[in-house]
């Protein structure tokens, strides 16, 4: 396991820390802040994402005439591309102040200069909904063990008698005979086992749901 550039320690009494159980780290990843907590469900979610470290570099960089030390929150590894990026996670009100625009901008001009990505990120662009609310219902699932034989049949049914397409009700009434549970439907969509439109529909009974390509085409 990486050790941080930077120890995370509750430093001020409005301070909110706190360690997030990564699926995809298999570890414990510590939050600075709450903004970032949010950032982890996306990284989370996301397949392009191989791999992520918190605090990960200290960056040095100049800034009128001076040079400064910065330690972005996250890096963030990508199967689309060999660039490392580096991610800023941060409340919109701290991005609008001159001071944090022109500093963002040295550091995004030395990030290029070295080859990298850098971008920052803010409650804003993160805490949409439903998408935001659907990926923080589906995580609560994604620990959950799915029996192999079950789902197996499972899957083959939804594919056989609803040609891969059905609703959450009806995917837990199907699931309940192969002896599976309402969690266990939910933990089936956290692992991808099903899609449907994240950001566009709140999961819920009605919610149409399609098994995933990856099932289909085996």
């Amino acid at each position: 396991m990486r050790k941080p550039a930077r120890k995370i320690n509750n430093g001020g009494k409005d301070r909110v820390i706190g360690n997030f159980p990564s699926y995809k780290m298999r570890r414990m990843v510590e939050w600075d802040s709450q903004v970032e907590r949010d950032f982890l469900f996306y990284l989370e979610f996301d397949d392009d994402v191989i791999e992520y470290h918190p605090q990960p570099i200290k960056y040095p960089y100049s800034f009128k005439n001076k040079y400064h030390n910065h330690f972005p929150d996250f890096e963030v590894v990508r199967r689309s591309t060999p660039k490392l990026k580096y991610v800023e996670v941060k409340t919109y009100s701290t991005t609008q102040k001159p001071e944090f625009i022109e500093k963002t901008a040295a550091i995004t001009a030395a990030m290029e200069l070295d080859g990298f990505d850098y971008a920052v990120v803010t409650d804003v662009d993160l805490r949409v909904e439903p998408l935001f609310g659907n990926l923080k219902l589906l995580y609560r699932y994604i620990w959950q063990e799915l029996p192999p034989a079950e789902t197996d049949s499972l899957l083959n049914d939804v594919d056989r008698i609803h040609d891969g397409i059905l609703t959450l009700s009806d995917l837990k009434d199907l699931a309940e005979s192969h002896g599976l549970q309402l969690v266990d439907c939910y933990a089936a969509i956290a692992k991808k086992y099903f899609e449907f439109e994240l950001a566009t529909h709140p999961l819920g009974p009605d919610t149409l749901l399609r098994l995933s390509q990856v099932q289909i085409n085996g």
